[in-house]
């Protein structure tokens, strides 16, 4: 598995003119040699590599990334380590991370190197999952699912939504998730027209619509759900907005296939509301890939240029918020398959009404 990721990476650099990396990353540095640590740099020729991390992880290094990597203590100095190994390689460009690495880094490295430097973009390597990846991702929207489920008698007026947040990511721990995803969205009434209205004091009120957007990690993979649903007995509007939407995210689904355009899907969904004349309440994208991170690759959205291919991990989660009144949003992660795509986050869509 790593061994292809490190052939995957040197084609990447090789079509970019570049003869080696610089990884900082701490996701990228899962990804490329193993290592769980995230303290330390990986430097990758064309033929050799070494992994410089520190004495608190050089142990770890060794089990997780000795097959493929040298494994260097860098002593407190990892620019100066770094600068090493590109002369020891002698390479002649090096691309980095330009969404990653920090300037102050860049500079500390370049002073006094004999190398040239490529700023690049190596997060798109991760975007179509290997198998392994498949499952931790099935796994913890499982155990997302599940904590939802488990939550669902605790929603009801007079709890706030704090309280509901604690309750939700104590669950998801307890299932066995290592962390939340993200920080938790839970809001209600007016404030569920907030797309990231993270949880708050406010108490929830009988009548409200309540979003709730979490996610779980298993083995360092994320998943990423949404469900809204009313307080007490939903009035005809809130029936008639909450279907609108979730029409537009079965559509959305719908059309998610390997070699779809990215653009495409989202516009179809977009061009939908437009057709309800609420478009102008949909004001974010339409999904994003998932993976050792929150938001990767790909991105459905009217500036993407990608094409789905098989196994990609994506989400889809149109939302409406009108402000001073409620907002809807409901999402999936979903994996792209040949002729379509499997849905990963199991929890119903249908509108939940908490009585």
């Amino acid at each position: 598995m790593i061994e292809q990721r490190i052939a995957d990476l040197r084609a990447f650099l090789e079509a970019h003119d570049a003869d080696g990396a610089i990884i900082v990353q701490p996701e990228n540095l899962r990804y490329f040699s193993g290592f769980t640590g995230g303290e330390g740099a990986l430097v990758i020729g064309l033929d050799k590599a070494v992994l410089w991390t520190d004495s608190r992880y050089t142990e770890q290094a060794v089990q997780q990334s000795g097959s493929w990597y040298d494994i260097e203590n860098h002593q407190g100095a990892l620019a100066r380590s770094i600068r090493q190994s590109l002369t020891d390689m002698d390479l002649g460009v090096a691309a980095y991370e330009e969404n990653f690495m920090t300037h102050y880094l860049y500079e500390a490295i370049a002073d006094g190197a004999l190398c040239g430097f490529l700023p690049c973009d190596m997060t798109g390597l991760r975007a179509v999952k290997e198998s392994y990846e498949l499952e931790a991702t099935r796994k913890a929207s499982q155990i997302a699912d599940q904590a939802f489920s488990d939550l669902l008698p605790y929603i009801k007026p007079g709890v706030t939504e704090k309280e509901m947040a604690a309750r939700l990511e104590s669950n998801m721990l307890l299932l066995g998730s290592e962390e939340k995803s993200f920080t938790t969205i839970v809001a209600s009434g007016k404030r569920s027209a907030m797309p990231h209205g993270t949880a708050s004091p406010k108490v929830i009120e009988k009548g409200d619509f309540v979003t709730f957007d979490f996610g779980a990690v298993w083995d360092g993979y994320h998943s990423d759900i949404t469900r809204t649903v009313v307080v007490g007995k939903a009035t005809q509007a809130q029936k008639d907005f909450y279907n609108l939407i979730l029409e537009g995210q079965k559509m959305g689904v719908s059309l998610v296939k390997a070699g779809s355009s990215c653009r495409a899907i989202d516009y179809a969904v977009r061009n939908y509301f437009a057709g309800y004349h609420v478009s102008q309440y949909f004001t974010h994208s339409l999904g994003h890939g998932t993976g050792l991170e929150i938001h990767e690759q790909p991105v459905l959205s009217p500036r993407s240029t990608g094409v789905l291919q098989e196994n990609m991990i994506v989400t889809v989660e149109p939302g409406l918020y009108i402000e001073g009144k409620f907002g809807v949003r409901i999402e999936d992660s979903v994996a792209v398959t040949a002729d379509g795509c499997e849905i990963l986050t199991k929890t119903p869509k249908e509108l939940m009404e908490l009585l």
